[in-house]
This record gives C-alpha cells, sequence and structure tokens, in this order.
C-alpha cells in the first residue's frame, strides 16, 4: 500500500486508508500519514493537488484510489514522526464551491452538463434524445448541486474510474455504460472457524423491499389548457438474482402510488411540440424514470470481501454462491486497509485490507434517486423588461414579455435574457380581460409557481428612478389614474390618459386622447350635467340620428354661425313662437315655394311674385304710400 502525492517519494509514508464510493455520489477516501520528526510539510503543495493510493491486486496488477486533496492536518508527534491526516475527494467535489445564479435556454441536459462540468476530466457515455429545456436557471447552488439534480431528474448517473495518474468521471445512463471490474470474477466462500483464503466474498445478504407498485404523474401546461397531461408506469413484475426471480408485485403494493404533481414536465419543455400538441414521449419517458428510480433498490445485497478490485459503478460475476451466481453491478463499496509496521527499522508489517459492499443485479437499471433539493426563490423579485435593440414593446401572442434578473450577470439584456414570461393580470377571459403590457425598461415584480426558479410570472410593475410616476409627488398625491406612452418614439407629450382628482372641492376625472377618441353605446347612453357644459370643437362635427331628435331648452338658446348655414327637411317643419320672431338679414331675405316667391333686401324693397296673389283682410286692409301704382296687363278690378 502506497501514495504518491506531490512532495514526491517518501515524503508522506501511507500506514491506514479507509473511504467509501457510490454510483452518483462523490467518493471520499481517508489517508492516514506519517512523515520524519523533523519534515515540515507544506500544506499549500498538497490541497487541491492530485494524489493516488495503490493496492497490489493478487495478479501482481495494482488497484488505485486517485483524487485531489480536500483536507490535510497535523497530527502530533513522537520521537520517530511526525502524523498526518488527508481527505481525498474527485474533482467534481470543486464543483461544491463554485456557487452562482444563470439562466440557460434552449439546451439539452448534456449540453447543460458539459458547459458545467467544461475543465474536468469527463466521458460522456449518454444514449437517447433530449429535448431542449426552454428555460433551466440554475439559482444560488453550487455548480454541483445544480448538475446533481439535473441528473436525478434525467436518469443520468456517475461514477469514476481510477489510474495512477488520476481519477476520471463516466456520466451515462444507460447499463452498458458499466464495466467490468478486474478480474471480473469473485469467489463467494462462507468464512468457516475464522480462516478462509484471500481474496473472497465472505458475506452475500440479499434484501428485498416493499416498493411503490405504480408512479402516476400529472401535469400541467397552459398552452393545452383542456388538456389533462397524465401518465402512469407499473412496476416490473419481477428482478432476476442469481437462480431465483424476486416478484416486485408484491404485498398489494399496486395500491400503493406515488402521485406528484406537478409531474416535472410541461414546464421543461414548453408542454407542446411543434404541431402544437402535447409531448407525450417526454412525459412518458419522465414517469419512466420516476418509476425505475423507485425499482432500483427493490432487491439489493449487502457484502464483505477482501476484494481490492470492487470499484462502485462496476460489474462483477460471482461464483460458487448456492443461489445467487450471475451478474451484479456495484453501488456502493466502503474501503479500510492498514499497514502496522509503522515503517520502524526492524519492524516487518502487517497488511489488512477489507471493504463492504452493496450490489444490485446487473439487469435492474440504475437510476439515481432524487436527492437533491431544487433551489427556490424566496418571495418574489424584480426585474427589467428586455427586447431586441429599436423596440419599446416586445411581446408574443400570449401577452408575454421577456425579463433580466438583476443577478443574471451572464443576460445581455436583450431578446434572449429570459424566457417568455406570462404577465398576470385583473381579468384574462375568452379574447376579453384586462391587459397592460409591461414595455421594454420598465422594472416589475416576478413571482415564482410553487418558487420554481424556472417558473416566472410577472405579477405587477414598479416605479424607479429612471421609470418615474407620471404624476409629480407628494405634491399630487389625491390624484390617481391611467397614462400611457405613444409608440415608436413617443414624447412626454405624446399620451392618452384617464386622471381621478380626488381632492376635496377640485375633484375631477380628466380623459385624454392623443388623437382618436371612439365611445361605442349599444342601448341606451345617458349623462347628466349638474352645471355647465363647455364642447371646443377645432375642425368639423357631424352628428347623425337614424330616428326621433328631441331637444328641450328651459331658458334661453344662443347660436353663432360664423359662416353660412343650411337646414334641410324632408317633409314638414313647423316653427311655434310664443311671443315674436326676428328674421334680420344683413342682405336680403327670400321665401320661396315653387313658383312664389317672396324678397325682402336692405334697401327696403319686397318684392312679391307668385300665379296668383291674394290679399285678404276679414275686416280691412291699408295700403300707404307717398305714391301707390296698381297696373293690369289685362283686367283690372277694384270694388
Amino acid at each position: 500500500m502506497t501514495v504518491k502525492t506531490p512532495l514526491g517519494p517518501d515524503s508522506l509514508l501511507l500506514v491506514g486508508f479507509s473511504g467509501r464510493e457510490a454510483i452518483s455520489q462523490l467518493f471520499e477516501y481517508s489517508l492516514d500519514l506519517i512523515a520524519p520528526d523533523q519534515a515540515e510539510i507544506p500544506f499549500e503543495k498538497l490541497l487541491a493537488q492530485k494524489v493516488s493510493v495503490s493496492l497490489e491486486l493478487p495478479d501482481s496488477e495494482k488497484r488505485y484510489f486517485s483524487g485531489i486533496v480536500r483536507r490535510f492536518s497535523q497530527g502530533h508527534r513522537d520521537d520517530t514522526f511526525t502524523y498526518y491526516h488527508m481527505e481525498v475527494v474527485p474533482q467534481f467535489w470543486l464543483l461544491k464551491k463554485k456557487i452562482q445564479s444563470r439562466v440557460f435556454q434552449h439546451k439539452t441536459v448534456p449540453d447543460i452538463l458539459k458547459e458545467v462540468f467544461k475543465g474536468l476530466d469527463v466521458s460522456y457515455e449518454i444514449q437517447g434524445t433530449f429535448s431542449p429545456r426552454e428555460y433551466c436557471v440554475q439559482y444560488r447552488e453550487s455548480d454541483f448541486d445544480f448538475a446533481s439534480r439535473l441528473m436525478e431528474e434525467e436518469g443520468i448517473f456517475y461514477f469514476f474510474t481510477h489510474t495512477a495518474d488520476g481519477h476520471k468521471a463516466i456520466v451515462a445512463n444507460l447499463p452498458q455504460s458499466h464495466p467490468e471490474v478486474a478480474p471480473p470474477t469473485l469467489i463467494y466462500e462462507q468464512m468457516t472457524g475464522g480462516v478462509r483464503k484471500d481474496d473472497r466474498v465472505a458475506l452475500w445478504e440479499k434484501w428485498q423491499d416493499l416498493r411503490s407498485g405504480k408512479v402516476t404523474l400529472w401535469d400541467h401546461c397552459f398552452e393545452l389548457p383542456q388538456k389533462h397531461l397524465e401518465a402512469e408506469k407499473i412496476i416490473p413484475e419481477t428482478v432476476k438474482a442469481g437462480k431465483i426471480d424476486h416478484k416486485l408485485k408484491v404485498g398489494g403494493n399496486d395500491r400503493l402510488e406515488i402521485y406528484d404533481y406537478p409531474g416535472a414536465y410541461a414546464k421543461r419543455f414548453d408542454g407542446v411540440n411543434k404541431s402544437g400538441g402535447d409531448q407525450s414521449s417526454e412525459l412518458q419517458k419522465t414517469v419512466g424514470i420516476r418509476m425505475q428510480e423507485e425499482a432500483t433498490p427493490s432487491v439489493v445485497i449487502h457484502g464483505s470481501s477482501d476484494c481490492r478490485q470492487l470499484c462502485a459503478g462496476h460489474k462483477f460475476t460471482l461464483q460458487r454462491h448456492f443461489n445467487a451466481d450471475g451478474k451484479y453491478l456495484l453501488i456502493e463499496v466502503d474501503h479500510a486497509a492498514s499497514l502496522s509496521a509503522q515503517y520502524r527499522a526492524g519492524e516487518v508489517g502487517e497488511f489488512r485490507y477489507g471493504n463492504n459492499f452493496a450490489c444490485i443485479p446487473s439487469d435492474v437499471v440504475f437510476r439515481p434517486p432524487r436527492m437533491t433539493p431544487k433551489s427556490r426563490v424566496d418571495g418574489s423579485q424584480t426585474a427589467v423588461v428586455v427586447g431586441p435593440s429599436g423596440e419599446e414593446i416586445f411581446t408574443d401572442k400570449y401577452s408575454r414579455v421577456k425579463v433580466q434578473f438583476h443577478w443574471d450577470r451572464t443576460g445581455q439584456n436583450d431578446a434572449d435574457s429570459s424566457c417568455w414570461v406570462r404577465v398576470a393580470t385583473l381579468w384574462a377571459g375568452k379574447q376579453w380581460g384586462v391587459i397592460h403590457l409591461p414595455r421594454i425598461g420598465h422594472e416589475v415584480v416576478v413571482d415564482f409557481l410553487e418558487g420554481d426558479p424556472d417558473q416566472p410570472i410577472i405579477v405587477g410593475s414598479v416605479y424607479n428612478p429612471d421609470m418615474m410616476p407620471p404624476y409629480t409627488l407628494p405634491d399630487n398625491r389625491t390624484q390617481s389614474g391611467i397614462k400611457s406612452r405613444s409608440s415608436l418614439q413617443g414624447g412626454p407629450a405624446n399620451f392618452n390618459e384617464l386622471r381621478f382628482e380626488d381632492k376635496k372641492g377640485n375633484e375631477q376625472i380628466f380623459l385624454h386622447a392623443e388623437k382618436d377618441s371612439l365611445f361605442e353605446t349599444e342601448h341606451d347612453n345617458t349623462e347628466w350635467i349638474g352645471h355647465d357644459e363647455k364642447i371646443t370643437i377645432d375642425h368639423d362635427q357631424t352628428t347623425l340620428v337614424h330616428h326621433d331628435r328631441t331637444e328641450n331648452v328651459d331658458n334661453d338658446e344662443k347660436i353663432t354661425i360664423g359662416n353660412n348655414r343650411t337646414t334641410n327637411v324632408s317633409k314638414d317643419d313647423t316653427l311655434t313662437v310664443g311671443q315674436h320672431i326676428k328674421i334680420d338679414a344683413g342682405d336680403q331675405v327670400t321665401i320661396q315655394t315653387g313658383a312664389s316667391k317672396i324678397v325682402m333686401k336692405s334697401d327696403g324693397t319686397i318684392q312679391i311674385q307668385g300665379v296668383s296673389i291674394t290679399i285678404e283682410g276679414t275686416q280691412s286692409i291699408e295700403n300707404k304710400g307717398t305714391i301707390i301704382n296698381s297696373e293690369a296687363s289685362g283686367i283690372h278690378t277694384i270694388k
């Protein structure tokens, strides 16, 4: 048993080694070390550096345990040695020390993992089709936690392989990705009388747990409001371990259902495919992974051995067991080794090694348990509405907008800063309701459905020094209303407004239309004005009444027309005046019907024309004038 460190040979001597490794978990090895008492070990030359432990196998090959130093400590000192302790972890552990917030869009989980694991020694053995996640947020969580929960959601596992020069992470999702240990065959030999051969499996205990028999997922996608997204999966009938078929449908566990909503399906892919239908394949894939996760630990073997080649994530073949011969997958191994010589002169030390392990039948598809909690947003946040350069309003057919969160360091404050975010409103009916679109630059209040950073929803807007209220405050604190801004490139003078003034004694409703104003009333319209009404029209006015019109003026009426006036009455026109009528024309008054006409001019002349003119007084007729002429071209009769 030896150790290789950056300090060179024999700078540190290994006397004890222990560690645990498991699929989809970080290994951690503990090393007990000694050094000559006068040696000063520079800690900075070890932390985060590669080290490797080697154990010799029976076939003269070596089993390596490689990683980086997470912790190094100095203990006591005796007359010969100084004692040290070292903790070794994989490079993946460094991801725990990187905590950040960022947004991934339109990327598959394998693509996201490659970005998170950039710079690490990783081999990807992921097969199958992965739909891009429209919007995937890492929020105030470490790179390790973020990657872990994505892998757990997608049924992706990882394990490590070791060489003298280092270790490599294998990220995979299928059973064929698991290599075999070397040598691959393990011999079972139960300990009798305390003596047995080396390199044997001494303990083999098979456990079966009662598991839930069904997984049911429900989900909702707003783009499919009438579609109920549901999928279920039943636990497999049996699992074969060696010669024994273990029934998994037992104890009425078909009634033990895992029902979950939301099913973590719709929100990842916007719920619909390019044709507008639900992505049923993704829904079935999700529920299938959940069922495999539940079934993975149904039958687990716990054992112990002194086989040094055992490594989590690897397969082996068991032989010479009375009913368990077959292939198995190691899901967990705990190692312990020691050397009792202490490296003192003349001592002949004894090397001891043993392990405890857990394995499952190799035919079982391993899915990691969902152990990593998803980060949550506690409460609401604010963000800034963004969009393409040159635009002021950027939205889609659902009235959604895009935002830039204040914590997003990679967003460019453009149309790609976020997914489309729904905007909550007072009413949202079928082509009716209330709509106020936040505009680019507005600061909005964002909530998150169930605290999920992947599901933002805008619930309001707030003012800030760049976006001040429309009315000067606190001077105009009694004013409220709605004031918009013309777009594109509207200025402070371009707006529509409905304003309420609630100052006592000066109450007012103000309505301003920047251009046109259109009011439609499908039945009656009633207005009551308690005092005066003033209407100013800078251009034309047209009034069209399709039926009767009645206008009552209780006192005087005055009409002033600056130019001409024309009145057309298709039938009768009746004017009734209680006392006097005065018609005053500056030049001429003409009254005409057919061939009859009366013309009164401003010079005092009056002309009456007609085919027949009759002047009749029931009592008297009086003609006066300085000169009176009476002429008939035919007969003139005076009686």
